[in-house]
């Protein structure tokens, strides 16, 4: 009976071993890594998690545009604040005509505006484009005539148009209506002037050269005038000098 009763306690503690055992195997330990739980970036990209982090600090905005226009337009026109230049003035009879009806319609209308204006600074401006557009004038229709290149002596069917336009104002709507056409004219003359210094003529490529820097200080004075658009740009410019 002793024997069968060791035999039994044996049995049942073998028993228990092996339940004990298999409850061990049937929940092993969970040995993969939480990617949750990683600690840094690198961490989180070796266990596959980084698929929804944020971009990097620092990356350039232009990246991220979903276009080249878009792309185009956050980096800027390098190119914005250029003069364009007027590639016609490059021809010396185009130039001469060109330059002798801006010339003139400067002048005419200037002469206009030292008497009708009531505006010092106006008035002021207007007598220094008639003292500096006629000696310009005479130069230019000297050396053309040396040329026997043709110079227009008379203001032609559209400057005249203009000119009539503005004269026809009085008071301050004349003084803004001036101030508008001077900034513009000046726009297109500076054009000009700049594709002349690439005349294959060399007298008005001089010529052209040595007035240049006047013209472009008229310009910036035009802009102080009343009516003048300072907002203006490049485009402007360049649509003002193929009207010309």
């Amino acid at each position: 009976m002793t024997n069968f009763k060791s035999a039994t306690a044996l049995g049942i503690c073998a028993l228990v071993s092996m339940m004990g055992a298999r409850a061990g195997q049937s929940s092993p330990p969970n040995t993969s890594p939480d990617p949750a739980a990683a600690s840094s970036p690198h961490q989180r990209s070796v266990t596959g998690s980084g698929s929804s982090e944020a971009p990097t600090e620092g990356t350039s905005a232009s990246s991220a545009a979903s276009s080249p226009h878009q792309q185009e337009s956050m980096r800027g026109d390098p190119g914005h604040h250029a003069m364009a230049a007027d590639h016609n003035g490059a021809d010396p009879a185009t130039f001469v005509t060109k330059a002798a009806q801006g010339g003139m319609t400067e002048v005419a209308l200037s002469k206009a505006a030292a008497t009708k204006s009531s505006d010092a600074d106006v008035k002021k401006f207007a007598e220094q484009m008639v003292q500096d557009h006629q000696k310009a004038n005479d130069e230019l229709s000297a050396i053309a005539k040396k040329k026997g290149l043709n110079v227009p002596a008379s203001l032609d069917t559209e400057h005249q148009a203009v000119v009539q336009k503005i004269n026809n104002k009085s008071g301050r709507e004349f003084d803004q209506a001036y101030g508008k056409q001077m900034g513009l004219d000046h726009a297109k003359t500076v054009a000009l002037f700049n594709g002349a210094t690439q005349s294959t003529d060399p007298d008005l490529a001089a010529f052209a050269k040595k007035t240049l820097p006047t013209l472009k200080e008229h310009k910036q004075m035009a802009a102080k005038l009343p009516g003048a658009d300072r907002s203006a740009g490049i485009s402007e410019s360049a649509k003002a000098a193929e009207k010309m």
